[in-house]
């Protein structure tokens, strides 16, 4: 199964803020900084430069609890009325994008996908998190999304 095609016109480099652009499985900027693109379906925004420590963001213990009490579905009523309330705001129907920044493991991001297929409404759907485990878990339950390991502080998009 493919994964989402990488949004490259949103994506910037987080060292030199450079346009990103693709070759084969790898993001390359202009100062030649060049990023991987994951089997699993992300990619990795994050370098060593910008971590606080080796591990940053949440750990798979922490991950795999936080979808655990999620999928029960505690939190499906305000996904819910996000969903809608994001939907109804588009009344021309145009294409927009959604950046979940600090997406975990990518719930909120999952439920609005699976709404957007009701619609025929163009939309470019990226979630952002720090914890390299929530995105590799994220990428693992949904490949039409595309999922970077990134800082919120510095985002690597353009403006």
């Amino acid at each position: 199964m493919e994964h989402a095609p990488l949004p490259t016109h949103l994506l910037t480099c987080p060292l030199c803020r450079q346009p990103l652009h693709q070759s084969d499985r790898q993001l390359l900027c202009s100062n030649r900084h060049s990023f991987d693109l994951a089997r699993q379906g992300y990619v990795n925004l994050l370098p060593v430069q910008q971590k606080k420590s080796l591990q940053p963001g949440d750990s798979v213990a922490m991950v795999e609890a936080r979808h655990r009490f999620l999928e029960q579905g505690c939190y499906a009523p305000i996904s819910d009325w996000v969903n809608r309330t994001l939907l109804a705001s588009n009344t021309s129907g145009s294409p927009f994008t959604v950046l979940d920044a600090g997406c975990g493991e990518g719930y909120y991001l999952r439920r609005l996908s699976e709404d957007l297929k009701q619609t025929e409404i163009a939309t470019q759907l990226l979630g952002l998190d720090i914890s390299k485990p929530a995105i590799q878990m994220a990428a693992k339950l949904e490949r039409n999304i595309t999922w970077l390991v990134a800082s919120g502080k510095t985002p690597p998009l353009a403006e």
